[in-house]
C-alpha cells in the first residue's frame, strides 16, 4: 500500500519531465523491500549490479539509512522520502532525504490540540522507526502545556488493542492520538469505533497509510503535504491508488534528480550531481516550500488534514 503511492509519484514525475523533452530516457525499476532493512540492502545491491541503475530511491528512514552507505560506495545518488527529526545525522555524502520534520508535525499538532481545548489525551504508537520516539517527544511537549497525557508504544505485530483501549476509556480518556502503519492503522481505528469513540475524537499521524481509506473518514491527522488537489486527483485517477502517502515527496525528489542529470556535464560524476541537488533543493515544490537543511534533509512543513469522500482535504486550522 505504501509502495503504490510512492510508485505513482515516481511515474508521474518521469511523465511530466518527459513532456518537456529531455536529453536522456528515464526508466523506473521497482523492488519490494517490505520495509525490512535486510531486504532493502538486497534490493539495492541487485538494482546496482544487475539493473545498472543511476540512482536509488527509498521510503522511510529505516530503509534509507541501510541503502545510503551502499549508494555512497557505488558513487550513486540516493534519495529517500520520509519523516525525520530535522536535527538527524546526515545519511551520507550522496544521499538526500525529503519530507516533513518531526518538529513541523509537533507544531501542527500542538496548535490543533490547543484550539480544540483538549486537556486529556492518550497517545498510542507502533514501536517502529521514529513513530514511538516522536510520540514520546510530543507527549513531553503536551505535558509542558498542562495536558494530561499517557503514552504507550505497541509491538508492530500486535493486532488486538481492545483491552488497553478499554482501560484508557475507564481512566477517563476520550481523545486518542494514533501513529501506526498498516495493518495496525485500520485495526486500532476500527477497535476504537467499537468502543464508541467518535472520529472527531481521534487524531493521528500515518492515518493516510491505511489500507481502507473509508475507515478514516472525518479523522483529522497530520502528515506530509499531499500536493495540490489537482495532483491528488490525478494520481488517484491515473494510478488507481487509494492514498497518496509520500507521493508528493517522491515526485519532488525524482523531478529534482532528473533536473540534475539533465544539467550536469557527466551523469556519472557524483560530485557534480550532489552539487546540483544542493544548489536547487530549496525551491517551490509539490510538497510546498522545500528547504535544504545542512544535514541533507529537504524539509517541508507538515499538513493538517482530514479525509472527505476518500480524499485528503487540507484543513486551515
Amino acid at each position: 500500500m505504501l509502495g503504490a503511492s510512492l510508485r505513482a509519484g515516481v511515474l508521474a514525475a518521469i511523465e511530466d519531465k518527459t513532456k518537456n523533452g529531455l536529453k536522456y530516457r528515464y526508466e523506473a525499476i521497482f523492488e519490494d523491500n517490505q520495509q525490512q532493512p535486510a531486504k532493502s540492502a538486497i534490493a539495492a545491491n541487485k538494482l546496482i549490479a544487475s539493473d545498472k541503475v543511476n540512482m536509488l530511491l527509498t521510503l522511510t528512514t529505516g530503509s534509507g539509512r541501510v541503502v545510503a552507505p551502499i549508494a555512497e560506495n557505488a558513487k550513486l545518488l540516493h534519495v529517500c522520502a520520509t519523516l525525520e527529526d530535522e536535527n538527524a545525522e546526515p545519511m551520507g555524502k550522496t544521499s538526500f532525504w525529503q519530507g516533513p520534520t518531526l518538529q513541523s508535525y509537533h507544531r501542527t499538532l500542538l496548535k490543533a490540540f490547543e484550539k480544540r481545548g483538549i486537556k486529556k489525551l492518550a497517545l498510542l504508537a507502533a514501536h517502529v522507526g521514529v513513530a514511538c520516539v516522536g510520540t514520546e517527544h510530543l507527549a513531553d511537549l503536551l505535558k509542558e502545556k498542562g495536558v494530561d497525557v499517557k503514552v504507550e508504544c505497541f509491538n508492530p505485530t500486535d493486532r488486538d488493542f481492545r483491552l488497553p483501549l478499554q482501560k484508557y476509556i475507564q481512566d477517563g480518556f476520550e481523545y486518542f492520538y494514533l501513529q501506526f502503519f498498516p495493518p495496525q492503522t485500520d485495526i486500532i481505528v476500527r477497535q476504537l469505533k467499537e468502543q464508541n469513540i467518535l472520529p472527531e475524537h481521534m487524531f493521528g499521524s500515518g492515518i493516510d497509510t491505511g489500507t481502507d481509506i473509508s475507515v478514516f473518514e472525518n479523522i483529522n491527522h497530520v502528515g506530509g503535504n499531499s500536493g495540490s488537489p489537482e495532483f491528488v486527483d490525478r494520481l488517484m485517477r491515473e494510478y488507481k491508488i487509494d492514498n497518496v502517502y509520500m507521493a508528493a515527496s517522491a515526485y519532488d525528489l525524482i523531478g529534482l534528480a532528473i533536473d540534475a542529470f539533465e544539467n550536469v556535464q557527466d551523469i556519472k560524476n557524483i560530485d557534480e550531481i550532489t552539487a546540483y541537488i544542493k544548489e536547487h533543493a530549496t525551491r517551490k515544490c509539490e510538497s510546498g516550500d522545500c528547504k535544504l537543511l545542512p544535514n541533507g534533509f529537504i524539509a517541508n512543513e507538515a499538513e493538517w488534514r482530514t479525509y472527505k469522500n476518500g480524499k485528503p482535504v487540507p484543513l486551515e486550522d
